[in-house]
């Protein structure tokens, strides 16, 4: 994580508990529907890093598109990031705020990754299980990679649990090979 991330992630994490705590919730989702539109428009954040532009014209962009639906504090935080010109840093500014986030309302984000997608029954089995082993809600991503052969691979923070056939595969090979030599 850069100094950037925390600095502007803590930043803006700490006016929205400190001034509006209920807000928070939307403040995230806000800022996620940012990151797409930014996604979906890389053109958008070069144009407002040409420097070319006067920043009172920058920012006009910004509360152009943004205001009125997005909360004052996301914009604000756009037009801080505008001015500093951050705006390349605003999706690992946005993760490390998540972080944050999840870690106050006690969500645990889980990456299930499987060779075929899951039923809803063994995905709400791992809900279950990750929510026991994590004691917090579960926030679940699924993925499926057929490079997996069977099985599932469960990433949460630091942590990755392999069950997938292809690291048996992987483990029974060298075993074999520690074996033979």
């Amino acid at each position: 994580m850069a100094a950037v991330d925390k600095t502007y992630g803590d930043a803006l994490f700490s006016l929205v508990t400190e001034e509006d705590e209920t807000a928070l919730p939307d403040i995230r989702s806000q800022l996620g529907g940012v990151s797409e539109v930014f996604k979906a428009e890389p053109e958008f954040i070069k144009l407002l890093r040409t420097p070319t532009i006067p920043i009172e014209e920058k920012l006009g962009i910004i509360k152009e598109v943004f205001e009125g639906k997005v909360h004052k504090f996301v914009l604000n935080f756009l037009c801080i990031l505008t001015e500093n010109d951050r705006l390349p840093d605003f999706d690992r500014i946005l993760a490390y705020f998540t972080q944050l986030y999840n870690e106050k309302l006690g969500i645990a984000d889980v990456t299930v990754t499987s060779a075929m997608p899951l039923s809803q029954a063994a995905a709400e089995k791992i809900r279950a299980k990750m929510a026991d082993i994590t004691g917090k809600t579960v926030n679940m991503t699924l993925k499926t990679d057929e490079k997996l052969i069977g099985g599932v691979v469960i990433s949460y923070g630091n942590t990755t649990i392999d069950g997938s056939v292809k690291a048996r595969l992987e483990q029974l090979k060298a075993e074999i090979a520690g074996t033979i030599a």
